[in-house]
């Protein structure tokens, strides 16, 4: 192994390891009508495309009775509620923290000599 293959693997056996902290957020209600339904829409469809399937789960959704959704919407409390008990110190904030920002470089623009310009003047007014 070369040393950037080992800088590599370190980089990926240490995204591993906080990957092992990372918690889940509790699901809300679509997602568990989708959970749900996902294996129906798959079958009726004939295809997992996740895109299509996703696209008609929605459609469904938004169909779907006010009675019917208070189940899922009862369940996403529930839901919520044991993530609570699990993880009391859990928060979206500490979660899902800022990304790094980038540093952006001012370019560096080579300096411009007297004759420079003096050219660049004659060829705008074409002098």
């Amino acid at each position: 192994m070369t040393g950037s293959q080992l800088g590599f693997y370190h980089i990926r056996t240490e995204h591993a390891a906080q990957r092992t902290t990372y918690i889940k957020k509790p699901p809300n209600a679509f997602m568990l009508y989708l959970k749900e339904l996902r294996p129906v829409v798959e079958a009726e469809i004939g295809d997992r495309n996740s895109a299509l399937v996703n696209a008609e789960v929605a459609r469904r959704w938004k169909l779907l009775p006010a009675e019917l959704k208070e189940k899922y919407y009862l369940e996403a409390k529930i839901e919520q509620k044991i993530h609570e008990q699990q993880h009391p110190d859990w928060s979206y904030k500490t979660n899902y923290g800022k990304k790094a920002k980038r540093v952006c470089r001012a370019k560096q623009a080579a300096p411009v000599t007297s004759s420079q310009e003096q050219e660049a003047f004659r060829t705008y007014y074409q002098l």
